[in-house]
C-alpha cells in the first residue's frame, strides 16, 4: 500500500465508474492505477511504483465533473472516512515572486504563510515557468 493515494471529491459525490474512467485516462502516461471505491465517498488509488504516485501528486490539481479531488498519501493505520481528513491539500498559484525567493526553500517559505507546503507542480520544481509558481499546501 506504500504507493497508494487516498482522495475524495470536495462537495460532490462522483460515481465510481466515472472516477475510474476519467482518472485512468488522465494518469495513464505515468503507468497503471488501480481505482478502489472506499468508505463514505473516498477512493484509493494504488500505483505500481512511487514515481507514478509522485507524478500524480505533483501534477495536480485534478478534477472530475467539475469537482476538485483532494488527495493525500495513504499512511499505515489511517482511517478512510472523510471525517479523518482534518486538513485538505489545496493548490495555490503564487505570482510576482522576487527572483531571490525563486528556489525550493524560498517558495516553501512563501507558501508556509497560508499552510504547510507539500509539493510543487513539475514546471515550478524544474524552473521552466517563472511567471508564477504552483504549490500544494495543506490547510
Amino acid at each position: 500500500w506504500s504507493n497508494t493515494l487516498v482522495g475524495y471529491f470536495v462537495g460532490k459525490r462522483i460515481p465510481y465508474k466515472i472516477v475510474k474512467e476519467n482518472l485512468e485516462k488522465k494518469w495513464r502516461k505515468w503507468g497503471s492505477v488501480q481505482v478502489i471505491s472506499g468508505v463514505d465517498g473516498n477512493f484509493l488509488f494504488k500505483f505500481n511504483n512511487s514515481t507514478s504516485c509522485e507524478q500524480v501528486l505533483s501534477n495536480g490539481p485534478w478534477e472530475v465533473w467539475g469537482a476538485y479531488l483532494a488527495l493525500k498519501r495513504w499512511e499505515e493505520g489511517m482511517s478512510l472516512c472523510k471525517d479523518s481528513f482534518s486538513s485538505i491539500p489545496v493548490w495555490v498559484k503564487l505570482s510576482n515572486i522576487p527572483a531571490e525567493l525563486w528556489t525550493r526553500t524560498g517558495l516553501s517559505y512563501i507558501a508556509s504563510a497560508i499552510g504547510v507546503p507539500l509539493c510543487m507542480d513539475a514546471a515550478t520544481a524544474a524552473g521552466n515557468r517563472l511567471s508564477f509558481a504552483r504549490v500544494c499546501v495543506e490547510m
